[in-house]
């Protein structure tokens, strides 16, 4: 394994152990807030209002991040169109979805951002902070979904040349 390889295994871990920190946190506080507010609500009588916001916030970033985490695992979105045997036309298949993934990535980027930077000036209702926090894991979860794709898109490529390179072959198609 050549350095530069070596880098993006890395950096793609790190990436990993990051997004499932965070996610772990976050559906753990999500518990936990939910929890909280039923019995507030229900047994103590008491209205948790700002348990809502932080529930959502919370939920949000761990659906995001996840959704980062299945895409290096190519677990997010796989369709099985053909069967195995056809290696040359499911390698094709997978090079067109990560281009379809990759477009998507950059408007979830693209947008995100802008969605998230519009959030500085508004304010979330119950605890009073910037609704940016709900948003800014968009474009941060997009850059990492563009990251895995980008790298699954490499292999996809070479496996496609080491295809049609004859050094295994499809038996039909």
């Amino acid at each position: 394994m050549n350095a530069f390889a070596k880098f993006v295994k890395i950096l793609s871990d790190l990436i990993e152990k990051v997004c499932e920190g965070i996610g772990v946190l976050a559906v753990a506080a999500f518990v936990i807030m939910i929890s909280l507010q039923v019995v507030c609500r229900n047994f103590l009588k008491i209205p948790m209002v700002w348990a809502n916001d932080i529930s959502v916030v919370c939920f949000v970033w761990a659906v995001f991040l996840g959704s980062a985490i299945a895409v290096r695992h190519r677990v997010h979105y796989v369709l099985a169109f053909l069967p195995d045997r056809y290696e040359k036309s499911n390698c094709l298949l997978d090079i067109i979805g990560n281009i379809s993934g990759i477009i998507f990535f950059y408007v979830l980027i693209r947008y995100g951002y802008d969605y998230t930077i519009m959030g500085m000036k508004r304010m979330s209702t119950a605890i009073n902070i910037p609704q940016a926090y709900f948003f800014a894991c968009i474009p941060l979860s997009g850059c990492f979904m563009m990251w895995y794709t980008m790298i699954h898109m490499v292999n996809d490529v070479k496996k496609m040349v080491s295809l049609f390179n004859g050094k295994k072959g499809e038996t039909n198609g």
